[in-house]
């Protein structure tokens, strides 16, 4: 397998775990470029990180696991960050005293669409193998560029596949794409994966939490059930899981198996190293460890 390199684009926060008053750096364009490099690939970053104290550790982490955020833009702001408990090893949103995002912060998820994609972003983006996105990034509207530059795109729908045109806006752009299942039947999943094949998608992936994740490759359907382990913190596990499905299927060359049995083992050993990669970050807090302590939940 060649070495990878993993590109994240969109967003960049702290996560404040209020159970241990620790916060912790993710995103999902981040977490998926820092998991990508503790597997050993080459990862990169693109996006705004503010220059407050949190920001400024967001910043630290990427720099000490060698992360490159050269194209990333720092942001006269407080970082965007959210809140979250660990009960019974498991993620609950939202902290004991709930109050509105803060404007300022919403602001900051809205900067990297601001300032674009130059034409120095694109000869960097086109250095690497792949490239991720998701609904929070807001940078839909580059991805007719992003696909004329001849990357792999992968996309993050999260529940925005079940608005009315997203998955019609988004799948004819991207290779790789993930949605949630959660709030669908077996059958509404089902057709949901067809359906984005359909317009365009070559690999689209549902996943629903202990359930799992379905794959259709435009022939069948595969089934990857997760990894048992007694988890400490379940935050980022699904962004674990899209980045070790990146680095293990893009770099073994997946999207472009010669024959439909060595497509076949790809995918599968791609959505097997997805599953342990995955139980592997829920034995660590956070997204990917790294926090820093806070004195109070906002």
């Amino acid at each position: 397998m060649k070495m990878v390199r993993i590109l994240g684009v969109g967003d960049a926060k702290m996560d404040k775990n209020i159970t241990d008053m620790v916060a912790y750096p993710g995103g999902q364009a981040m977490n998926i470029a820092v998991n990508a490099k503790l597997q050993g690939a080459q990862a990169g970053f693109i996006g705004c990180i503010g220059d407050d104290l949190l920001g400024q550790h967001l910043a630290k982490t990427l720099d000490e696991l060698g992360v490159d955020r050269s194209r990333s833009h720092i942001v006269h702001a407080d970082n965007a960050a959210t809140v979250y408990q660990v009960i019974d090893g498991e993620r609950v949103w939202g902290g004991t005293n709930p109050r509105p995002i803060s404007p300022l912060q919403m602001a900051i998820r809205f900067m990297l669409p601001y300032y674009g994609l130059s034409r120095e972003d694109m000869d960097y983006i086109k250095t690497f193998d792949a490239v991720h996105l998701c609904n929070t990034a807001h940078m839909d509207e580059f991805l007719p560029q992003l696909k004329e530059a001849g990357v792999i795109l992968s996309y993050d729908y999260s529940n925005d596949h079940l608005l009315p045109g997203f998955m019609e806006k988004v799948a004819p752009y991207v290779d790789i794409s993930l949605f949630s299942a959660s709030k669908m039947t077996e059958t509404q999943m089902m057709e949901g994966l067809v359906r984005a094949h359909t317009l365009g998608t070559r690999i689209p992936i549902a996943t629903n939490g202990e359930e799992g994740a379905v794959l259709y490759d435009g022939n069948r359907f595969y089934t990857q059930k997760p990894d048992l382990c007694n988890a400490v913190d379940t935050m980022g596990a699904g962004d674990a899981f899209i980045s070790a499905f990146l680095v293990d299927f893009v770099g073994s060359g997946g999207l472009s198996a010669r024959t439909e049995q060595q497509r076949e083992e790809k995918i599968r050993q791609g959505l097997a190293a997805a599953a342990a990669w995955s139980a592997k970050a829920c034995m660590t807090p956070g997204a990917f460890g790294h926090g820093c302590k806070i004195e109070k939940e906002d």
